[in-house]
Parts: C-alpha cells; sequence; structure tokens
C-alpha cells in the first residue's frame, strides 16, 4: 500500500457514509450547538462504546478479537460548548442509567436487604443452636450456615446498582465500580484537567489500570481499607474533554515520558474556525433525537450487561483493507522506536474499534447477524482514526 493509497477523504466523503442515525445526529447538534462536527462525533462515538460495553467484539484477525471501548481526548476552547455537547450526546445513557437506578432501587436493592436481614437472623439463630451442641450434628448445621453465609454475600452484591459512567474517579473507585457493573464502565469529563495531571505521571497505578481497561488484561487490586477487587476482563472506556492548554500539557508530558496511554488515545486539538454550521432539517429535529436515543438504548440493552459478548465477522474486503493498512503502518514503524512507531502499530486496531462502533450504530441490536461493511471499516473508521491519531513533534 502506497502512502497515497492511506491519504484520508475529504470530511465531507466520510461523514456522508456514517450511519444515517449518527450523522443526523452530529450535524444537528453541531448546527444547534455552533461547535465543530469533530466533536459530537468523539462524543457519540464514545457514547456508543460506553453503551455496548465488553458484550460485543469483532473478529480482528486469527484468534484475536477487538472490542469497542474507546479512549478519546479533545483539546478545545473555554466556553466553546463542552457541556452542552455532552448532554446532548450522552443524554440517552444518563437517562438510562438514571432509570436503572430508580428500578434498582425500587427491587433489586429492596429485595437484596431484606434478604440480608433475613440471612442475618438465620445465621444468629444456628450459632445460639451451635452452642448448646458438643459434637453431634454440627456438620448438618455447618452446611446449613455455609449456605446462608453464600446467599448472604450475593445479597450485598445487589444492594448497590450497577453504573454505566464515572467522573474523575481513581483507580481504586473505578475498579468498585466496574467489579458490580459486569466489569465495564465509562470515564467521562467536561473538563479533565485534573484527571489528565494524574494520568500525565509515568508508572503509576492510574496509568497502569488504564492501560489494563483498555486492553482487557487481568487487574487485581488489593488495599488495607478496603476490599480486593479482581477484574477478569476489564473494559474501561474514556472521554476526556479539557482546554487546549491542558491538552498540550499531557501530550507533551506522554511524548517525553513514553507512557503507553497515548498511542491508545484518538485525540485532537480542535479550533472554532467560525465555519457555518451544517444544514440539517430542523423539522425532523425531534426524529433525530428520538432515533439516535433509541439506538443507544437498543444496544445498551442488547449487549451491556452480557457475560459472554456476541461476535461480528467483517466482509472479505473490510478484512483485507484493514490488514493492508496493519501491514504498512508495521513496516512504517519497524524502525521506528519512537512514540510515533507506537502510534502507527496501533492503527489497525484503532481502526477496527472504531469500525465496531459505527457497526453498532448501523445495526443496533442485530450487530452481531451482521458482517462488518467495507464502508465502515475503509472509508469512516480509517479516516477518523487518521484524523485523531495525529503523530506529536517532539
Amino acid at each position: 500500500m502506497t502512502k497515497r493509497a492511506l491519504k484520508p477523504p475529504k470530511q465531507t466523503e466520510w461523514l456522508n457514509t456514517l450511519p444515517p442515525v449518527l450523522s443526523d445526529r452530529i450535524k444537528l447538534c453541531a448546527h444547534e450547538r455552533n461547535v465543530p462536527m469533530e466533536i459530537p462525533l468523539m462524543v457519540a462515538l464514545a457514547g456508543i462504546a460506553t453503551s455496548a460495553g465488553s458484550g460485543i467484539e469483532i473478529q480482528s484477525g486469527t484468534r484475536r478479537t477487538t472490542r469497542a471501548n474507546l479512549f478519546v481526548l479533545l483539546g478545545v476552547g473555554s466556553g466553546i460548548g463542552k457541556s452542552e455537547v455532552f448532554r446532548d450526546m450522552l443524554g440517552p445513557i444518563l437517562s438510562f442509567e438514571a432509570s436503572l437506578h430508580a428500578w434498582w432501587e425500587d427491587s433489586p436493592a429492596v429485595k437484596a436487604r431484606a434478604g440480608e436481614e433475613l440471612l442475618k437472623a438465620r445465621i444468629s439463630g444456628m450459632r445460639t443452636e451451635i452452642r448448646k451442641l458438643y459434637s453431634g450434628g454440627t456438620m448438618t448445621l455447618f452446611k446449613m450456615l455455609q449456605r446462608a453465609e453464600r446467599a448472604r454475600g450475593s445479597c450485598e452484591r445487589y444492594r448497590s446498582a450497577p453504573c454505566l459512567l464515572a467522573d474523575d474517579s481513581t483507580s481504586e473507585a473505578l475498579a468498585q465500580l466496574m467489579f458490580r457493573s459486569n466489569e465495564s464502565i465509562a470515564t467521562v469529563s467536561a473538563d479533565a484537567r485534573y484527571l489528565l495531571k494524574r494520568l500525565g505521571t509515568p508508572d503509576t497505578k492510574e496509568e497502569s489500570f488504564y492501560l489494563k481497561g483498555y486492553s482487557g488484561d487481568l487487574a487485581l487490586t488489593s488495599r488495607v481499607t478496603r476490599n480486593s477487587v479482581r477484574l477478569r476482563r476489564p473494559c474501561l472506556t474514556a472521554l476526556l474533554l479539557t482546554q487546549r492548554d491542558a491538552y498540550g500539557k499531557f501530550v507533551e508530558k506522554v511524548v517525553v515520558n513514553r507512557s503507553g496511554l497515548l498511542p491508545r488515545f484518538l485525540h485532537a486539538q480542535l479550533k472554532h474556525n467560525g465555519a457555518d454550521p451544517p444544514k440539517i432539517d430542523r423539522r425532523r429535529s425531534s426524529t433525530i433525537r428520538e432515533q439516535y436515543a433509541t439506538m443507544l438504548k437498543v444496544v445498551l440493552e442488547a449487549y451491556r450487561f452480557e457475560t459472554s459478548p456476541a461476535m461480528v465477522e467483517a466482509s472479505p474486503k473490510a478484512s483485507c483493507h484493514i490488514a493492508e493498512i496493519e501491514r504498512y503502518c508495521r513496516e512504517a514503524a519497524s524502525t521506528d522506536e519512537s512514540i510515533r512507531g507506537e502510534v502507527l502499530r496501533r492503527r489497525a486496531e484503532q481502526i477496527w474499534r472504531v469500525s465496531l462502533c459505527l457497526h453498532l450504530a448501523r445495526h443496533g441490536n442485530a450487530a452481531a447477524l451482521h458482517p462488518l461493511e467495507h464502508k465502515d471499516a475503509a472509508t469512516a473508521a480509517a479516516a477518523i482514526v487518521e484524523r485523531f491519531t495525529t503523530i506529536p513533534e517532539i
């Protein structure tokens, strides 16, 4: 593959190949908030990744699968409207989580607390019986006590509702949230300045946890004051927006420190160029919002809480295209030991992840029944990754 073949298409070209439900919502948000379309685009992709969690994967190679979780970092100017875009594009997920928590507090949590109190009384009665016994019958009571303690432990796990989103949490807090949330969560922030300060410090537990959460590696957290947490395949999505100065400082730090975080981020510094907002039929505004919210809800209900992931196959044309990009990038990075080489080596993986998000937006809960289309992988995903994996100047 030549460099000419890797040249990304113009924005208008790949934007028109996005799933209509996604393209329309991005244009509507950009029009209403007067922001560059890249901002609602990346927030929406992170929203889709959050909705999918670890419940769906794509066959990205021989004995290799890739999930949809993304790390997104955008540096934008103050007052541009980050919070409004967050509310627009993540609103359906926030509403779903609020409804989930309200239902959880009304049913599962109440049953769990009632069951826990009942089991406490039962266990207390068994202990009284044990004191009266000398030898006979102790094994029977032991087995009954064992079953009661096991059931009590199950009740404790259902006392708190699972979470979909977290904001500026430490790695220990994220691990606790993920443990009760099917090992998946998204950390999102419209002002990630202080989180970036922590992530910019090299060789820390924060950096290590984010690396494991991105790749799905075994994560163990054990602290004296908290129960230990064991995450077998953590699935972490990160959506971090910050001002341009904080973005620049973070990128500069991770480049100097050779952090493994930067190659995993889709990142860019965006400027408000004052261009005319995209045209949209305002008569369809309510329909566009409803279709986008329905898409996220359908993906959430179909995949977010599944313990065994569904599998998506790629069409031969899409697989060949991404494989060609991977060969080219690895060849270009074979003699480059700088962070540029690390970014290139992960480019194909990033394309697989973005492709899966676009595939979910296009097919919803039937995503596992359709092969990944070439236009999602070759045109849209490749162009998005090319745009948001800028190799920094050192």
